[in-house]
């Protein structure tokens, strides 16, 4: 039965799984509405089960339909995956890499890779994403990304993964150079907690961490919180308002050290361990394979499956 379905019929799925509306989907595969209608039907008919549920906001799929759906991906990202393969031959690449990093913990390591592989990456063609952990989590399980540097976001079953321990990453507290507690020998936790903060929201490891800390020293976290996902948009904020940031000290290097300072405090503020990561029962393009094996040259300091690893 799932043998019979067409690429066009599955790339359908897909489409509306993403879309969650039948005419975006159409639009999507550059057919009607009508057209796109008529298809599901007859995928419904070979399923022999209903595979979406229609609703008033649009449509949501079914346990079967999602089943469906994750086969769908899964065949739709290998046959991207050797087209681009079989182009790049064509034209005297080895193929195509896509990666996903977590801000600035891998740079250094993507310049070791990069520095160490020499000629053979002029046959490569490296994309590199920088994000947070939880959607590089969730572009490596989509199959958008061939492996990631990250961690391994709470609720997302370990299992499914080959992790390879890099290691931990220390970050700090930034404020600009004008903040009322910029050029104090020492700051207590305590002076701080009442004062304006900016950091990731409470599900990210950067938030977990702070709050850690504060509560390792009996203190109630920041309440005056301005939440948002990109370490970017915290660092402009910041540099017209007197505000507290949690920021790598990586990503510190970069920074102007005469419009932003250091908070020195007696702690360290350390995040969770970070690894490479790589789906455990999908194998990696040559090209891939070549720029995942020098990062586990360079990088890791341990190896061991993910579901014993301590980002569990």
């Amino acid at each position: 039965m799932i043998n019979n379905l067409k690429l066009r019929q599955l790339r359908l799925l897909v489409a509306l799984d993403s879309e969650r509306k039948l005419q975006l989907a159409a639009e999507r595969l550059n057919i009607t509405q009508s057209a796109a209608s008529k298809m599901l039907a007859e995928i419904e008919a070979v399923a022999r089960v209903p595979l979406f549920e229609r609703t008033a906001r649009g449509v949501e799929p079914t346990a079967y339909g999602t089943i469906l759906i994750r086969g769908g991906r899964s065949v739709l990202a290998d046959l991207d995956r050797v087209t681009n393969e079989f182009a790049g031959y064509r034209s005297g690449e080895l193929g195509t890499v896509s990666v996903g990093t977590v801000a600035k913990p891998s740079i250094d390591l993507v310049v070791d890779v990069m520095q160490y592989l020499g000629e053979k990456l002029h046959r490569v063609n490296i994309s590199l994403d920088v994000s947070t952990s939880p959607p590089l989590i969730t572009r490596l399980l989509a199959l958008e990304l061939d492996f990631v540097v990250a961690r391994i976001p709470v609720g997302v079953d370990p299992a499914q993964f080959d992790y390879h321990e890099i290691g931990a990453e220390q970050a700090g507290l930034l404020v600009r150079a004008e903040h009322p507690l910029a050029n104090l020998e020492n700051v207590n936790l305590e002076d701080t907690v009442d004062l304006q903060w900016i950091s990731q929201p409470r599900e990210s490891f950067m938030r977990q961490a702070l709050e850690r800390l504060f509560y390792s020293r009996g203190i109630a976290p920041p309440q005056r919180m301005i939440n948002t996902e990109s370490f970017s948009a915290s660092i402009g904020i910041a540099a017209g308002i007197d505000a507290i940031v949690p920021v790598p000290l990586l990503i510190v290097d970069l920074l102007d050290p005469q419009r932003f300072k250091m908070l020195r405090i007696r702690d360290q503020l350390m995040l969770e361990s970070y690894g490479l990561i790589k789906l455990r029962k999908r194998a990696l393009s040559p090209a891939a394979k070549l720029v995942f094996d020098a990062m586990m040259r360079f990088g890791v300091t341990s190896s061991r499956p993910a579901a014993e690893s301590e980002t569990a």
